[in-house]
């Protein structure tokens, strides 16, 4: 290769090398540095203090646990698909004070599906690892909301974050291929015991 030839080569290569490290510092930018108008970001939800956990008897109880919690409830109101079998709202240790935790157990058919709203959002941590791994299997919507889908050698687990709750469903690996049926009656649900 000629002078030349090396010389048209390099400068090339320089370009492209140049072009590449634009590339990759425009996108670490774009994925880094996400600026938001300061109106946009939610603000940020207080903990509370503690209070009395309560147990749910009956399915005629849930909207007295829906109005007494914080933020709206993953649920399902009225959809004969599923059906309460139990339920309980209590407070756990989180930060300096207290997360709300409402737990409810559902059956599909004969499949027990554990249904999970807590507040705050950002009280991943109440979720647990339970050794559950990140699944590359496609997960369903949950409540209108693109879910994260983690499996276990026994459960598969969707949850979902929105900007007041934290939403997770729990069913055994067994009604893999009912997941998307099983989650589809569950709603995010508000009740004002005025109405």
């Amino acid at each position: 290769m000629s002078r030349e030839g090396k010389h048209r080569f390099l400068k090339k290569l320089g370009s492209f090398l140049l072009l590449l490290f634009s590339a990759v510092a425009i996108y670490l930018f774009v994925c880094f540095y996400n600026p938001q108008d300061p109106a946009e970001e939610p603000l940020p939800q207080e903990l509370h203090g503690a209070s009395p956990a309560v147990v749910l008897s009956s399915e005629d109880e849930l909207p007295r646990v829906i109005s007494d919690f914080p933020v709206p409830v993953l649920c399902s109101w009225g959809d004969v698909s599923l059906k309460l079998i139990a339920g309980s709202s209590y407070d756990t240790a989180f930060e300096n004070g207290f997360a709300r935790v409402l737990a409810l157990r559902y059956l599909y058919g004969t499949t027990e599906v554990d249904v999970y709203s807590i507040y705050p959002a950002r009280a991943v941590s109440i979720l647990g690892r339970a050794d559950y791994h990140m699944s590359v299997a496609p997960s369903p919507l949950l409540a209108g909301w693109s879910s994260v889908r983690m499996e276990n050698s026994t459960s598969i687990r969707i949850h979902i974050q929105t900007d007041s709750g934290l939403y997770a469903v729990i069913v055994p690996k067994t009604a893999l291929g009912l997941l998307s049926e099983i989650v589809r009656p569950l709603q995010l649900t508000t009740y004002s015991s005025d109405s």
